[in-house]
């Protein structure tokens, strides 16, 4: 049936050209029967040699030959995917219309599989050469492209961005405005279009850590002639816990951007300052979860005065430390070890049921230990029956074992294979240390000298296990350590639940814990949406956020290409206006980042980087990567991409990381969807939909 407002409709002759334009096409996708079948590239080939031979389009002839090469290739590639295309519901999200130097003039769609009959001539946006026009050129603009190993030359007339839902026509934008279909009609919502803007530059880097860490950058010192005026810009509070004793354990609790890591940092410059003697820098350490973090950190600290410091990843200390004490075992590591073996050898209970063995085997090896105990169910049993009764079932309790003890005997395995090499699981190696500290005693910085540091920093200690951070506490003197963490923003599954949890399974019950309640990162909208996200895992008193700003964006579009398309434009943009700006395009997920970056990258976006394994620039440019890579860090603006009811379900897990993406930005963030929105994001949020 056709739509009742295509024909009665208010405002822009836009609108009306494109209702008529999808009552066309859907018209013919329903004449040819193909729509919402599984891709047949072989047919598709066919039909655009039809299209060649009976349209005549000679001048064409190059374009379409490498549009069916194209395909001919996506096709050994994509045969398996199951993608129903064309789409009666969203057939496709663009428009353009282009004026070729010859005098023709044609129309083309952009959708997710090229489509050409009848007249229609739709194109896939990922892998069609034409396409890159429209990413390339906005309307108006002259274009020189090499199609088919010839120059075609033209104009771009018309460039727009459709959504369609469910096959009616609901939004049309182009450079003379955008309009939106309400209950009553169409309406202009130009004035409402939603842009970036305004932030450039706010985000921490190495070059501006003096200022953003409140170095006065001269050699200015305070009265007592030892201490240099590192802490300009701390708080009262802030500055208070900075100066606390350091024989003791000092946990700095806040949401995020709150200061933590400041704080942080500045109680190790103190203490160094105050008694270099005490607290040597080469003897002291920070350690954080990510390696971004960690090479950002080690750019700055000479800001407040202190070099020579160490600073990484707890995967790396634990790997280089474990391989010091047992130098003749593999330094394989699984790279697919199971969520419930993970979550077994990160939980609390490793603490009492080490500590039990050991007390029964006083002259055990701790490597042949370790074999016997995870390879015995019993044990396993035992022990969570003892020090969690509820943490796991038996059906994950079998599947540790199973896994525990094909690794053991792999390892035992003279004939080994080579396609399963022996390997340890990542979170082996502190065990074994752990083991090493109950058995033989202090862990070994050499043959003659015990590991012992001056004073330790772990940030974003929300992602330690306890067990972790009792194997370093046993390295410190006098337990002198900062430990830095808010538990809203963890994203492993590694029974990290509350502060008063964690001290009592470390031993440290009665350690001081400060919390800072002033969140300076992030504007009030995001801190507030942020807490939103977390439900029934927000902390009790929200954090105080003082900056205002602009309002976070839910934009929810047709299609991933209508939703892309809109972001590589609005970015484009803004780094035109804002060339200094910092940007993430945050995924879900690895894949998810890729195919992003793909988009974005058709689109020419200014500056544009992929980052897949935590090599940030730390400088002006658009970084697509997935969430969990951010931890720690921070950005002028920030783009969630796929926040949907599939990627972001009602899970602990969601929560946490959609909260940590939120509060990665400092000025603006915006929320894209093109399914149906998170059911973690407020009903008010979703009420006043964009897009």
């Amino acid at each position: 049936m056709s739509d009742p407002f295509s024909t009665s409709m208010d405002g822009s002759e836009s609108v009306r050209e494109e209702a008529r334009l999808l009552e066309e096409v859907l018209e013919v996708l329903r004449k040819d029967g193909r729509a919402g079948a599984i891709p047949d590239y072989d047919r598709e080939l066919m039909q655009m040699r039809d299209l060649l031979a009976t349209e005549r389009l000679e001048d064409d002839q190059a374009m379409w030959l490498e549009q069916m090469d194209r395909v001919a290739a996506v096709a050994s590639v994509r045969a398996q995917r199951t993608v129903t295309v064309p789409d009666l519901a969203n057939p496709y999200f663009a428009h353009m219309r282009l004026h070729f130097d010859d005098g023709k003039e044609r129309d083309f769609l952009l959708g997710r599989c090229s489509f050409m009959r009848g007249g229609v001539r739709i194109v896939d946006w990922r892998h069609a050469p034409i396409s890159r026009i429209f990413y390339r050129y906005q309307e108006g603009e002259f274009f020189v492209e090499e199609i088919a190993k010839r120059e075609v030359e033209g104009q771009v007339t018309l460039r727009r961005v459709v959504t369609v839902v469910d096959g009616r026509l609901v939004r049309v934008a182009d450079a003379r405005g955008a309009f939106l279909r309400e209950s009553t009609g169409w309406r202009d919502v130009s004035d409402r279009s939603s842009s970036l803007a305004g932030g450039s530059g706010q985000a921490a880097r190495p070059d501006t850590a003096p200022l953003l860490l409140g170095v006065d950058g001269g050699s200015g010192h305070r009265e007592d002639k030892r201490l240099p005026a590192i802490a300009a810009l701390l708080d009262e509070e802030q500055y208070a816990l900075m100066g606390r004793e350091g024989q003791h354990l000092l946990v700095v609790s806040g949401g995020a951007g709150s200061g933590k890591t400041t704080v942080a940092l500045h109680r190790l410059a103190y203490l160094n300052h105050q008694n270099p003697q005490r607290y040597r820098a080469n003897r002291m350490m920070v350690l954080v979860f990510g390696r971004a973090l960690a090479r950002y950190i080690g750019q700055v600290l000479p800001a407040l005065g202190v070099k020579g410091v160490e600073v990484g990843t707890l995967n790396a200390w634990a790997q280089s430390t474990r391989q010091r004490h047992f130098p003749r075992l593999t330094t394989n590591l699984s790279e697919f070890t199971p969520t419930s073996v993970l979550r077994f050898k990160t939980h609390r209970i490793m603490l009492p049921m080490l500590a039990e063995a050991t007390q029964a085997e006083p002259e055990a090896d701790p490597v042949r230990l370790f074999d016997e105990l995870f390879s015995d169910l019993n044990w396993m049993r035992q022990g969570v029956a003892r020090h969690a009764p509820d943490a796991f079932s038996e059906l994950e309790l079998v599947e540790v074992h199973r896994w525990c003890a094909d690794q053991h005997f792999r390892r035992a395995d003279t004939e080994r294979d080579e396609d399963y090499p022996a390997c340890y699981d990542e979170e082996d190696g502190m065990i074994l240390l752990r083991l090493y500290q109950l058995l033989k005693g202090r862990l070994r910085y050499s043959y003659r000298r015990g590991l012992s540091y001056d004073h330790l920093v772990i940030d974003e200690v929300q992602d330690f296990s306890p067990l972790e951070i009792r194997v370093l506490l046993e390295c410190v003197r006098d337990e002198s350590m900062t430990l830095a963490g808010d538990p809203a923003q963890r994203i492993t599954d590694n029974d990290f639940e509350d502060w008063p949890q964690v001290l009592s399974a470390i031993g440290c019950a009665q350690a001081e814990v400060a919390d800072l309640k002033v969140s300076y990162r992030s504007t009030r909208p995001i801190t507030e949406l942020a807490r939103a996200v977390l439900g029934p895992l927000a902390p009790e008193e929200p954090s105080v956020a003082p900056r205002e700003g602009a309002p976070v964006e839910l934009l929810r579009f047709g299609s991933i290409g209508a939703g892309m398309t809109f972001v590589a434009d609005a970015l484009v943009e803004l780094m035109q206006r804002e060339p200094l700006a910092s940007v993430a395009v945050l995924c879900p997920t690895p894949e998810d980042a890729d195919e992003a970056f793909d988009a974005l990258r058709r689109a020419e976006t200014t500056w544009l980087s992929r980052v897949a394994d935590q090599d940030f620039s730390f400088g002006p440019g658009v970084e697509v990567t997935d969430v969990a890579q951010t931890k720690g860090l921070e950005f002028d603006y920030v783009v969630l991409l796929g926040v949907d009811a599939k990627r972001y379900p009602k899970t602990s897990t969601a929560r946490h990381l959609l909260h940590v993406g939120l509060t990665r930005a400092i000025h603006q963030a915006w929320l894209i969807t093109w399914q149906r929105s998170s059911a973690l994001l407020p009903d008010k949020l979703k009420a006043r939909l964009s897009g």
